[in-house]
């Protein structure tokens, strides 16, 4: 798929769709999957309004109702951008992942600090101009260049966990999701819906890793629990 042959607003109304339907999946998992899928759900809808407010900004055209749908946005990466750590952790843990006391008190520390950064930068760095992407109209940050440091951090907590998770438990889709929303992060600088559907990628396999839970066997209530996760991480070898 190429802007030149799909318009922009085409583009991201199509990885919106793709993120409302890993959605019901992932809603679909929740008896095995337990608690946390309620926040994986939570997450999927959020990042399909994000997606979703920037394919209509052709339609509703600038001005003071597309900067209220833009603005809700720049919420949504601040403050549950870093809890895709605790959606990730919580399936990893199910298969086999497990950490250490220092680890866990590490982990919740930089997904606590990640919060509170973005929702600082918001107050101090916030300045919503409107920015036209080929036929897509919305509003972007002009204050602020290159990649916000708390979803820097994240996509690499969450490289580090799918790398202990594909070695103990041969689950390869959350380290390839957060390579891939790395790249496509990077690349967005000059195309700015590659971090989209970079997002769409790394969704869809945390619902992958979910669903393996699902297939491996009852659930287990412990799956509530939202842990954060970080490198040094002690590994049991259950298959995922």
């Amino acid at each position: 798929m190429h802007s030149e042959v799909m318009g922009n607003s085409s583009i991201m109304a199509a990885i919106g769709l793709g993120m409302i339907a890993l959605t019901v999946y992932a809603f679909r998992l929740r008896r095995s999957c337990g608690a946390v899928t309620s926040l994986v759900v939570v997450l999927g809808v959020a990042l399909s309004f994000d997606n979703v407010a920037v394919a209509v900004g052709r339609i509703v055209g600038f001005g003071d109702a597309l900067y209220a749908i833009n603005l809700p946005r720049f919420w949504i990466h601040a403050l549950m951008t870093p809890l895709i750590v605790v959606a990730a952790a919580v399936p990893a843990r199910r298969l086999g992942v497990r950490w250490s006391r220092s680890v866990l008190v590490a982990g919740t520390l930089l997904v606590t600090a990640f919060v509170i950064v973005g929702i600082v930068e918001l107050f101090v760095a916030l300045e919503l101009t409107p920015t036209t992407d080929g036929d897509a109209l919305r509003y972007s940050n002009a204050a602020v260049a290159g990649p916000p440091l708390p979803a820097l951090g994240t996509v690499l907590l969450l490289i580090a966990a799918g790398v202990h998770l594909w070695r103990s438990a041969e689950s390869p889709w959350l380290c390839l999701g957060s390579l891939v929303m790395l790249v496509t992060a990077a690349a967005g600088t000059s195309v700015f819906w590659l971090g989209n559907f970079g997002e769409l990628v790394l969704y869809a396999s945390i619902v992958a890793t979910m669903s393996q839970v699902a297939e491996a066997g009852d659930p287990d209530p412990s799956a509530s629990e939202a842990v954060p996760l970080d490198a040094g991480y002690e590994t049991s070898s259950v298959p995922r």
